[in-house]
């Protein structure tokens, strides 16, 4: 149960805000007890009225006046905690340091010091102060808890330390995990601070309850950073309704606004996020909370990011400079606040073409100083420069700047991985390649010749825009695959550990340099040349002893990079499958190209916001490039349209079933007509795409203007289709040497026992499998969803025993159903000897349900609370496969632009697993003819004659001219709904 307390009855006694104010009005007794009282209900007050100032100033004072009272340290933490929030956080670090060697303090106070001290310094950017202070508080913790006698926050405190530690280590599994045991921690305090209360405005529950509410805010931010939005936007709107109902203060509510509005832009919703975001700050700016805060500048940030997203660049770039302009001197506010790439970006995009030039070369030549021409980070720079030179039209000069940049993002895998693109690096780079694109498009759109090598770049760009979907899901789905691998796993620490230590050389680089630059700079003034000779002469020697340290210094960060990439190259070259999952590459189209089989050709289609960008590989060295005037939320109206047409088991009762042959020519005529003369003769279609149009299928487009009386000139007539989740996934796919078949059939798991029935089937015609009742999305506020209210597939049973027929399987030995279709049960069972894998279950996709952050897939409940039953993209990159399929049916995978986007994330999972390809459906099939056509399907490729593309293909025809069903099926909502994702041939 979530723990809740009206935060404002808690703040003071029976006081009124009439009487708060007079309170606040009185003057201080002299005499120290009735002085320390009076400050206890000043403090109270101003917690009442929300007056942050006079908030931090009276607990400023109780930490003097408290001094050698009982409870009186306590307000150490409680000022460093208001002084960091609501004033200067530059401040608050700094004011840490005087208590945390005050041994007059308990040494549970000077730890707490210490982990705040940690933690203030954590916003900030500097490694070696960090790892410094992080040391000594955990040095001081660990004393601090061995003594006895802590603080009952310090725990809490020290989880937060580790979680903001975890985050600079990118360990965002981890940082969520922490917060969770603090959260768990927390809730436990609130609930020991009541029961110890008299009264339920007890300053010491309303103190547990703020670290409970810290520790929650920092879970929304670790949920975000993990890939999982959706979960941390469930958690801010909790919150906000607990606000809402007058249960949490204005300056709670002011938190979770922003926090819901970091969620939101996660997942570009910039409109509801601009609105969070702009009520947070108007809340804190009337409560006088500083621009120096930890608050303040979380909240202006966010409607910056929503600004931007908008692309509404005069107001971004006014709410930016306005913040900055009103930020007092504060070394840790501004290093947070005040980034050069977001300056750039904005003074840029507000014409202001000099001033983002400055800021973008002087970055340059700093970088290149501190990391060399060849760095990631000094092709960061160069392709901001790029960024900016495009803007005014120096076409030329930007290209070879992107070029620069593409060699750290596209070149080069490592390099993708060195600049992590979150935060302020992603959204704004993440312009940058967008305005490459639209100079791309809007080029071809206009007729002009577009440089061959430009759109290459394009392409190559459009397949890692693609990967950063689903990247970082299985980034951090690997643990089961390192656990499993000893090899690779000391690899991987040798290949952190140096990473790590290149950081820490950078970092003492980097304290050189400004020295240097300090020294010469001092150098420069009017004070220095007035200085004795001999003055002159010693710092003058100081400089030059700097110099050479600088070389020595710069020398050993070359050295150890080189170290790095050559760990790197060795992880890739033992572990390609590995490398290829985690940091894949991109290929080049000629490089595609090479792959590719007779009659082959790849097409990738990339949507941008004002255009679609379609290029053909050709097996025989075809080539084409067009960009259409169909932005991606066009192409996304135009597909749910379409699906919405073909899917019939979502149709109202009584829609006529014609099919929609006008709008499937149409959208073939506009993507793929400019490259119609390139597509003929093509015997085999793979589509790469991870947009709106990856829940489509393909295969139904329509070639011809429909004629009456005539059967729609359907795609699949002409060839097979089949998807991609990306073009590197081809790479991955096509370059290692074929696999030996696997001796046996078929291993299927299906209609597993979820605990309970599932909801009433759907009442129109066609019956299909039943999708997830609104039971199942009952949601526990901690942890998850109610699993056994999932519908119950009685229909997979069937159809997993006609395609355990149709293979020549054993049922009794080669299909788990029921109460045996456990995870557990995939885990232990052997499955390198099994040709299709078939798992006849709900696909559960990010978002679909609370608490769901990857695909997965949903087996049998066992009544083991502490093993999940879904098994999860984790489990599945630990399979060991040998199968020419993995069957999803019923999974429902494919659905939708969000499921498109996770159904990527798990077919790479399967693949890197071992599979060949994988048969989902884009939407919820009929039983009897979903039985049909994979049984044709695999029939007919296991025959040995047919290619997996091609078999699907002949099932799909065998339906359409009524050799199954008797023309019953012809319509595609019968045929179409399956979608072949990776290698339709080897």
């Amino acid at each position: 149960m979530a723990v809740t307390l009206d935060e404002a009855d808690l703040s003071g006694s029976n006081l009124t805000r009439d009487e708060a104010s007079r309170l606040l009005a009185q003057p201080l007794p002299d005499a120290p007890d009735a002085r320390y009282a009076a400050l206890q209900r000043q403090y109270q007050a101003a917690l009442l009225l929300e007056e942050r100032t006079r908030l931090i100033a009276t607990a400023r004072q109780l930490v003097d006046a408290g001094r050698g009272r009982p409870g009186g340290e306590s307000w150490v933490t409680t000022y460093l905690n208001a002084e960091f929030t609501w004033g200067s956080s530059g401040k608050a670090l700094e004011a840490s340091e005087a208590f945390v060697t005050d041994t007059s303090l308990s040494l549970g106070q000077r730890a707490m010091a210490a982990l705040r001290q940690t933690y203030f310094a954590a916003q900030g950017n500097d490694r070696a102060i960090l790892a410094r202070l992080l040391s000594r508080a955990d040095d001081l913790a660990a004393q601090a808890l061995r003594q006895g006698g802590a603080p009952a926050s310090l725990p809490i405190s020290r989880l937060h330390v580790r979680a903001e530690v975890e985050r600079w280590q990118g360990n965002n599994k981890a940082a969520v995990a922490t917060l969770r045991e603090s959260i768990g921690l927390g809730r436990s305090a609130v609930q020991a601070a009541r029961s110890h209360s008299t009264s339920p405005r007890d300053p010491g529950v309303l103190d547990a309850y703020g670290w409970l509410d810290g520790s929650m805010g920092m879970l929304t931010y670790a949920l975000v950073r993990d890939g999982r939005p959706q979960e941390a936007i469930h958690v801010a709107e909790s919150n906000l309704a607990l606000w809402r109902a007058g249960q949490l203060s204005d300056g709670l509510g002011a938190r979770w606004d922003y926090r819901l509005a970091n969620s939101l832009n996660a997942t570009q919703q910039f409109t509801p996020a601009l609105a969070a975001a702009q009520q947070s700050d108007a809340m804190l700016q009337r409560a006088g909370v500083s621009a120096a805060s930890h608050t303040g500048w979380l909240a202006r940030q966010e409607i910056v990011r929503a600004l931007i997203g908008l692309r509404r660049w005069s107001e971004a770039d006014a709410s930016y400079s306005s913040f900055l302009a009103s930020m007092p001197p504060d070394v840790l506010a501004r290093t947070r606040a005040s980034d050069w790439r977001l300056l750039a970006l904005l003074a840029a995009k507000n014409g202001r073409m000099d001033e983002a030039l400055d800021l973008a070369e002087r970055s340059l030549r700093y970088r290149n100083r501190l990391y060399g021409a060849n760095h990631p980070l000094t092709q960061e720079a160069a392709g901001m420069r790029g960024l900016v030179r495009l803007l005014r039209g120096d076409v030329r000069q930007a290209m070879q700047d992107y070029e620069a940049l593409f060699a750290a993002t596209l070149d080069n895998p490592g390099g993708w991985l060195d600049l992590d693109m979150r935060g302020v690096r992603g959204y704004v780079l993440g312009i940058a390649f967008d305005e490459f694109m639209r100079f791309v498009s809007d080029k071809a759109l206009k007729g002009e010749a577009v440089d061959p090598a430009m759109s290459d770049r394009a392409l190559q760009l459009a397949d890692r825009s693609s990967l950063g979907v689903t990247q970082r899901a299985i980034t951090d789905s690997t643990a089961r695959v390192l656990a499993s691998t000893p090899a690779l796993r000391a690899l991987l620490d040798q290949e952190q550990t140096q990473r790590q230590a290149v950081a820490a050389l950078v970092g003492t680089l980097n304290t050189s340099l400004r020295e240097e630059d300090s020294l010469y700079r001092q150098a420069q003034t009017a004070e220095f040349k007035a200085l004795p000779a001999a003055d002159r002469k010693a710092l003058g020697e100081r400089r030059h002893v700097l110099h050479d340290t600088v070389k020595s210094q710069q020398a050993d960060v070359t050295a150890a990079r080189t170290v790095l990439t050559n760990q790197r190259e060795q992880i890739a070259k033992q572990f390609p499958a590995y490398a290829d999952l985690v940091t894949p590459s991109t290929p080049k189209p000629d490089q595609l190209r090479q792959l590719l089989n007779p009659g082959e050709s790849l097409l990738v289609v990339y949507p941008t916001d004002t255009a679609t960008l379609v290029w053909l590989v050709g097996a025989d060295g075809r080539k084409g490039f067009s960009a259409v005037a169909v932005s991606r939320a066009e192409l996304a109206r135009r597909v749910a349209q379409l699906r919405g047409l073909l899917d019939l088991g979502a149709a109202p009762a009584g829609r006529e079933s014609v099919p929609p042959s006008a709008q499937l020519y149409a959208l073939y005529k506009v993507l793929l007509g400019p490259l119609e003369p390139a597509l003929r003769d093509v015997r085999s279609l793979l589509i790469a795409t991870d947009g709106p149009l990856a829940s489509l299928p393909l295969a139904a487009l329509v070639t011809q203007p429909p004629q009456a009386g005539q059967s729609p000139a359907w795609l699949v007539r002409q060839m097979a289709v089949s998807q991609l989740p990306s073009s590197s996934a081809l790479l991955a796919l096509r370059r290692v040497a074929q696999p030996t078949v696997a001796a046996k059939a078929l291993m299927g798991f299906g209609d597993p026992l979820f605990g309970v029935a599932g909801g009433a089937k759907l009442a129109t015609a066609p019956r299909v499998d039943s999708g997830l009742s609104g039971d199942a999305a009952r949601y526990d506020a901690q942890w998850g969803f109610s699993y056994a209210d999932m519908p119950a597939l009685p229909d997979t049973r069937t159809e997993l025993l006609a395609l355990a027929s149709a293979l020549g399987a054993n049922p009794k030995a080669d299909l788990l159903m029921g109460a045996q279709a456990t995870r557990r049960a995939v885990l232990d069972a052997n499955l390198l000897d099994r040709r299709v894998v078939a798992f006849a279950t709900h696909g559960l996709m990010p978002g679909e349900l609370p608490g769901i952050s990857k695909p997965s897939l949903a087996m049998a409940a066992t009544g083991d609370t502490r093993e999940s039953p879904l098994l999860e993209l984790d489990d599945v990159l630990g399979l060991r496969l040998n199968a020419q399929w993995v069957l999803l049916s019923a999974c429902n995978t494919a659905a939708g632009e969000q499921g498109g986007a996770a159904m990527s994330g798990l077919v790479r999972g399967f693949f890197f697993a071992g599979a060949r390809s994988v048969l989902a459906t884009h939407w919820a099939v009929e039983s009897e003819s979903a039985t049909a056509l994979t049984s044709a399907t695999f029939s007919a490729q296991g025959k040995g004659t047919l290619s997996r593309g091609e078999s699907l293909r002949q099932a799909q025809l065998a339906m359409l001219d009524g050799k199954l069903g008797n023309g019953r099926w012809s319509h595609p909502f019968y045929w179409a709904p399956y979608a072949l994702f990776g290698d339709p041939v080897r």
